[in-house]
Parts: structure tokens; sequence; C-alpha cells
């Protein structure tokens, strides 16, 4: 009876781990489902990831994909941990929206007025490396999208997973961030084997369809601003 009685007395805290472990494994897996299903959105950060591939290679293109994870990663933190504060801000989305826009729309118009890097011959830098990065970094936070995308993706972990459980939060944005990164550098990878069987005038004209759905982009980005802007009124 009192061995019955001993074992018994660790019956909660057995209980207790077993369903902290399933709910870490469900976190792990419903951050890879989300992340993976990110992988077949079409947005301004997959335009600059194939630009950045068809003129730089692999390695360069990689740093824009990094950007964009870092991006997201900064987005998460913010909207989880300061999900109230950042609602209540005024013209929080207007300001995105307008910042956003311009960076897509001059990003988009370089990329068609630049030549490419033939061949991808061209030593490349540490600066023009950093200067990917931010690009990427800089397209994705300046997008009031993600804000809201990540806003309500953490207004929902934060319901589902409760105060007690940051560490299963954190394993699911971690999870989805590192997938978002695996399926990029993908992408890029799988462009280069596209790029050695596309012409020369091909890629221009790839380079010019893309600029111009980046700058399409960035007028939508101004347009979602100016109707936010319209709504306070």
């Amino acid at each position: 009876m009192e061995a019955n009685k001993f074992l018994a007395s660790f019956e909660p805290a057995k209980t207790k781990t077993t369903l902290l472990n399933q709910l870490y494994l469900e976190a792990i897996s419903e951050g890879f489902i989300l992340g993976f299903g990110l992988a077949f959105l079409i947005g301004p950060a997959f335009f600059a990831l194939l630009h950045a591939s068809i003129d730089h290679g692999f390695g360069v293109s990689v740093a824009l994909a990094l950007g964009v994870v870092v991006s997201d990663c900064l987005l998460m933190t913010l909207t989880y941990f300061l999900l109230t504060p950042l609602t209540g801000i005024p013209y929080f989305h207007e300001g995105l929206g307008v910042v956003g826009g311009l960076v897509l729309i001059v990003t988009g118009f370089t990329s068609i007025v630049n030549k490419p890097n033939a061949n991808n011959e061209t030593p490349i830098s540490i600066w023009d490396v950093w200067h990917i990065f931010r690009k990427g970094f800089s397209i994705n936070t300046f997008n009031p999208f993600p804000w809201m995308f990540w806003l309500s993706t953490s207004a929902l972990v934060s319901a589902g997973v409760g105060k007690d459980s940051g560490f299963a939060a954190f394993l699911f944005f971690g999870t989805a961030a590192l997938t978002v990164f695996a399926t990029d550098a993908l992408k890029a990878w799988g462009a280069q084997f596209i790029i050695r069987y596309l012409s020369q005038k091909v890629l221009k004209a790839f380079r010019i369809i893309s600029g111009l759905c980046l700058i399409a982009f960035g007028f939508r980005l101004l347009w979602f601003a100016f109707e936010e802007s319209q709504k306070g009124m």
C-alpha cells in the first residue's frame, strides 16, 4: 500500500509532463505546416529572391532569404509580446504601407534599369551581401501585410498555448521561421538550374516582368495606406 501511494504521488507530475511534451510536438508540427504554407505565397519577397538568384547566384540570394527570415523573427517577437500596444498606435499600418510601397517601387525600378550580372562572374563583396540582406529585411519589415499576418497569428498562439507556455510559442514561431528560410533557400537553389536553360533575352524579359510586379505591389501598398487613412477620417 505504501509503495502504491508513493508511485501515485508521481502521477500528476507525469501527466503534466506528458501534456507539455504533447503541446511542444503540436507546436513544432503546426509551425512547420504554417512555414511550409507560406512558401507557396507569391509576394514581393518571392520576386526579389528570384532577382537575387539570377543576378548574383545562390549564395547571395540566401542572404536575401536570411534578411526576410530575420525580419519575420522580429515581427513574431514584437507582435507576440506587444500585441495590444502595436494595434493601438495611430496610423501604424498606414505608415508601414507608405514606407513599404516606396521601398518596393524603388526596388522594382532598379531591378529593371540595372544590368544583370552576366553568368554571375562579377566578384561579390561583403558590402553587396549586406546590401542584399538589408533589401530582404526592408521589403518584409516595411510591408504591413506581414505585420497583420503575424499579429493575427500571435493572437491565436497566445490564446491557444496560454501565457504559461512561452516555450511552446517559441517552438511554434521558431519552426515556422526555419521552414520559411529552408524553402526560400530551396527556391534559390532550384532557380540556378532553371537559369542555365534560359537565354539572356528570356532572363531580361523575366527581370522586367518581375520588376513591374514589385512596382505593382508597391503601388498596392500605397493604395492600402490611403484606404486605411480614409477609414480613420
